[in-house]
């Protein structure tokens, strides 16, 4: 089935590349879209929903687990080889990273190597804090 650019698909996008390093809730992404634009404009959370889920599974946007249960924070893939090297994600900031592409190769055949596991790039993630939070918490 062919996908077409609806109106409301293109403010998320817009809103999701305005904001490239961080990751939002449905709800976030609802109160940050009502800050930006005309209530009429701003599509429902139900509609953020559903246009996240084809988002995700487009690949233009990553889900991650956002604290404990079943809640996700979703954020742009702001590079066209998101696919092909691992991610880091900061734990204190919410700022995601892309891992060079020869360190991440170097990471996934020592994993398989050790442990016969095959990492799936696309999918992992590496949680941590990055050296700005780090530093400012000294």
């Amino acid at each position: 089935m062919a996908e077409y650019e609806t109106k409301q698909r293109r403010i998320l996008l817009d809103y999701l590349n305005a904001h490239p390093d961080r990751g939002f809730s449905v709800e976030e992404l609802y109160d940050g879209l009502l800050s930006e634009h005309a209530v009429e404009f701003v599509p429902g959370k139900s509609t953020i929903y559903r246009l996240i889920a084809r988002l995700v599974s487009d690949g233009l946007v990553k889900r991650f687990a956002a604290g404990l249960g079943r809640q996700f924070a979703y954020q742009i893939v702001a590079c066209e080889a998101c696919d092909a090297h691992l991610h880091l994600k900061c734990t204190a900031c919410g700022s995601l990273y892309h891992m060079d592409h020869a360190v991440s190769e170097k990471i996934m055949r020592e994993v398989l190597a050790r442990s016969e596991f095959s990492l799936d790039e696309k999918e992992t993630v590496l949680f941590g804090v990055c050296k700005g939070c780090k530093r400012n918490r000294t």
